[in-house]
């Protein structure tokens, strides 16, 4: 796999960021395809240290769409991607840290908040209790 230095992002990575990654790999994907959004869930001290991060997939949200109790709707100006996208907690990917491209927008604590619930709904960690 060959990595384009210029266009690799070479920042801190923090859980609860919004990023464009590369899609690697897959021949299939169309060119426009080529980059998606994820937000970041790996813990702070392994993104420091791990060549790898883990996160959520981030999808267009398209008007009057439903939102699922495993799903997270972030508004624009909170993605830094300049529309409304949904956070899927049930799409979580983990990528080659140097395939991150740009660093979009960081999540308020409080949405933080919502995505781990969600995350803990996706995962049926309300039946542990």
């Amino acid at each position: 796999m060959n990595f384009d230095l210029d266009k690799m992002y070479c920042g801190k990575i923090r859980r609860g960021d919004i990023f464009l990654y590369e899609v690697a790999g897959d021949t299939s994907v169309r060119a426009q395809d080529k980059e998606k959004a994820i937000v970041i869930l790996q813990d702070d001290v392994l993104n420091e240290g791990l060549p790898t991060v883990v996160g959520a997939s981030v999808e267009p949200y398209k008007k009057d769409e439903k939102i699922f109790v495993n799903e997270i709707l972030l508004k624009s100006n909170e993605t830094g991607l300049g529309k409304d996208g949904i956070c899927m907690l049930h799409k979580i990917i983990t990528t080659d840290r140097r395939l991150l491209i740009a660093k979009k927008g960081e999540l308020k604590p409080e949405k933080l908040q919502a995505i781990y619930k969600a995350l803990d709904a996706n995962l049926g960690r309300f039946r542990d209790n």
